[in-house]
């Protein structure tokens, strides 16, 4: 692949996600003003309880690539994994809601189940290298709970309202992708392909859950310790400081489907240079525009997340390239079980770190906890990545 391709690639994927980006990050900023920082943090703790879900479901995913796009699987046998999986998983929530209270449990149990099915998709688009299917699926969800949320929050000012608008948004695309793919959907499993799934994805599925919390440990530390409050303006804190994570996505997006072919070492290397640059910008912004930019979206209420924000923003800047380099682990080598290790090593110091910081500093402690794991963090992928990654 020549270097202009991957440039071109790159930036066809980055309109659409651009706006699904826009509309999640004004999500955050329509609750915050119509809710205050007690309602953005009863938002943040439902949609983080419902992707803490998802971060081990949906991931599965890599797998659905790893089956078509290096074993040569039908589409036909790996997209009835996706109901089926996704089933089982339900019968499962629901058992551990019985146990783990929570005031919207069941909210949370209806849009995995439309969820899981939309998430899905993107490894089947990764594998027949669709860069339009994923692209839908990463985005439109934002962009419909952007458009929903407008509409309801306008008439009243409820939590229960923005929850609903997830909902209907994952329906919606729920239905859309099922009427696209109907002609794949067969009453029987490959249980020769469901075994290499469940082999596979356990593995990337766990590293995926725990990167999640690695994340968000910090998150749901906050919520013990402190009030709603603290809680909503740390999670506008997370949205500035992970717009990072924006930027590392549509990369992802644009070349992992090349990974399978034989320069997807080059690849690498040059999305990783690409992803530095636009981040130095990022930073280089927000260190000059930050204090009035949360001022003006979220109103001073919210100022003082300001330097938890550029500590983020420099942590994630930080972090972002172990996460390309696990990509590529995942779906060119196979080794699904070198970034489950790390993202376990990672979270369990972080764990450590955000316990003792926050009870002490607070949301500047979580935010440090967050700096300091995960330069660790990609110290541990570069040391890797150089010693033994030989394809």
């Amino acid at each position: 692949m020549q270097h202009s391709t991957l440039i071109s690639r790159i930036f066809k994927s980055l309109i659409l996600k651009a706006l699904g980006s826009i509309c999640g990050f004004l999500i955050i900023v329509i609750t915050a003003k119509f809710l205050g920082p007690e309602g953005r943090g009863e938002i943040a703790l439902f949609l983080n309880i419902l992707t803490l879900i998802l971060s081990f479901t949906s991931t599965f995913y890599s797998s659905f690539s790893y089956l078509i796009g290096n074993l040569k699987y039908k589409i036909e046998d790996v997209f009835n994994l996706t109901i089926f999986t996704t089933i089982i998983f339900s019968i499962m929530l629901l058992v551990i809601f019985k146990f783990f209270h929570y005031q919207y449990a069941y909210f949370i149990i209806i849009a995995f189940i439309f969820a899981n099915v939309v998430n899905y998709m993107e490894g089947i688009g990764y594998a027949i290298d669709n860069l339009n299917l994923v692209n839908l699926v990463k985005n439109a969800p934002s962009i419909l709970t952007f458009k929903f949320i407008l509409i309801f929050l306008s008439f009243q000012k409820s939590v229960l309202l923005v929850i609903l608008s997830y909902l209907i948004s994952f329906i919606l695309l729920f239905f859309y992708i099922i009427l696209k793919f109907w002609k794949f959907l067969k009453l029987q499993i490959n249980l020769k392909a469901l075994k290499i799934l469940l082999r596979h994805g356990i593995f990337v599925a766990l590293s995926t859950t725990t990167t999640f919390l690695l994340y968000r440990i910090d998150f749901f530390l906050i919520e013990k310790f402190y009030t709603k409050d603290i809680l909503g303006i740390y999670s506008v804190s997370i949205s500035i400081g992970e717009i990072n994570f924006i930027i590392l996505s549509f990369i992802i997006t644009a070349v992992a489907g090349k990974f399978f072919s034989d320069e997807g070492k080059t690849i690498l290397k040059r999305s990783i240079l690409i992803l530095w640059l636009f981040q130095i910008l990022t930073i280089l912004f927000f260190i000059i525009f930050g204090k009035p930019f949360i001022n003006f979206l979220f109103s001073e209420k919210f100022e003082s997340s300001y330097l938890p924000s550029i500590i983020i923003l420099i942590s994630t800047a930080i972090y972002n390239p172990s996460s390309i380099i696990a990509v590529y682990i995942n779906i060119k080598i196979g080794k699904t079980y070198i970034p489950f290790i790390i993202s376990l090593i990672s979270l369990i110091i972080k764990s450590i770190l955000a316990f003792l910081l926050i009870k002490e500093f607070s949301i500047i402690g979580a935010s440090i906890s967050s700096l300091i794991t995960y330069t660790l963090t990609f110290s541990i992928y570069a040391f890797v990545y150089f010693k033994f990654i030989k394809n």
